[in-house]
């Protein structure tokens, strides 16, 4: 059994989001040897390994939610397509296995402890893994997986499309929801994935509440935002690695964002900006059985549904842009200080 459930993510959001091919993703080396070490250590080290991509997108699809504080009037409405590219920091393209973070590995050498993210590039590292289950054990030699090198590639870019359709309500108030078409996908083994996204997010113009600041020539608002970016995969089966049952994976990106919002409109050109805080968390399952053999005795062990585990980012943010608005049509970005500094432009029309 071959586990690419890495190679499967990278297949479903990379393909899609870095135009990058199945073929590329499944360059990857093969990740099924750190089961090896157990479904604890193996939850460890895909969480660090993985970082970067549920980060990026984490981080991404927390932006592109507004280009101006100014609701609509009630069923007014804009209509936005957006691009949305997060850049992984250097310091998460790799990472140091550090061994007392793990129960059952230990570094071949460890004076070479650094290995890549998917993100970096082919760095690798290699582990010494004792697991005991049932008191059979499983002893394994291996190499880490090396990097897509997305930083030479992609200039460590992560980007995030999606449509986005504001409807205006009551009070000054927006509802706004998001969408990413469900990509479907079948790899020359006949393991079918998707990907696909959603979102739901509230903007209110506070400021009318306010006397004091009410009169002030500038919109103001506050925004809260809701995204959920969902994939699964068959895992690629050929016997070559690890045989088992009904391999699959998913994973589940939750990402909430809460900002303050401020813009000004001059003539044709609005600036706007804002302020707030992003909080992400991710649910990465492996699920199916996975027979573990230990080369050199045959011993052997089986791990059914072996990682179901969370994986949380937060910080504060803040955002600068520029709306150019022809008759309905809009134009607009806008930049992104955040731990995963982002870029984003979209065109779109409004009414009312």
């Amino acid at each position: 059994m071959k586990l690419n459930f890495t190679n499967k993510v990278c297949a479903a959001l990379a393909a899609s989001m870095l135009s990058l091919s199945t073929t590329q993703a499944q360059d990857l080396a093969d990740m099924t040897a750190f089961l090896k070490a157990g479904s604890e250590d193996a939850s460890v080290f895909m969480g660090d390994y993985l970082n970067p991509l549920f980060t990026g997108v984490g981080y991404g699809v927390a932006n592109g939610w507004y280009n101006t504080a100014k609701a609509h009037k009630p069923l007014g409405f804009d209509l936005t397509v957006t691009m949305n590219v997060a850049f992984a920091p250097d310091n998460d393209l790799f990472f140091d296995i550090v061994e007392t973070d793990y129960q059952n590995v230990t570094l071949v050498d460890p004076n070479f402890p650094t290995t890549s993210t998917l993100f970096g590039d082919k760095t690798t590292t290699n582990i010494r893994t004792s697991y005991t289950q049932d008191g059979v054990t499983i002893n394994s030699d291996f190499e880490t997986p090396e990097g897509l090198d997305l930083d030479d590639k992609y200039n460590g870019m992560v980007p995030t499309p999606m449509v986005q359709l504001g409807v205006g309500l009551i009070k000054s108030t927006d509802l706004k929801v998001r969408w990413m078409p469900t990509i479907n996908g079948e790899d020359d083994y006949g393991n079918k994935s998707s990907v696909g996204m959603f979102g739901l997010g509230l903007m209110h113009d506070f400021k009318q509440w306010i006397p004091a600041i009410k009169h002030i020539p500038v919109d103001m608002a506050v925004l809260v935002g809701y995204n959920r970016i969902y994939g699964k995969s068959g895992l690629y089966n050929n016997g070559d690695v690890m045989d088992g049952v009904d391999q699959r994976g998913e994973f589940d990106i939750n990402s909430w964002t809460y900002q303050l919002l401020v813009s000004k409109k001059f003539s044709v050109i609005t600036a706007y900006g804002g302020f707030g805080y992003n909080n992400t968390n991710t649910n990465l399952r492996v699920l199916g059985d996975y027979y573990l053999e230990d080369e050199n005795t045959g011993a052997t062990i089986t791990l059914t549904d072996p990682i179901d585990e969370e994986y949380l980012s937060s910080g504060w943010r803040g955002t600068l842009g520029l709306r150019l608005q022809l008759a309905v049509i809009t134009i607009h970005t806008d930049y992104t200080f955040q731990r995963y500094n982002t870029l984003t432009a979209g065109i779109g029309f409004t009414i009312r």
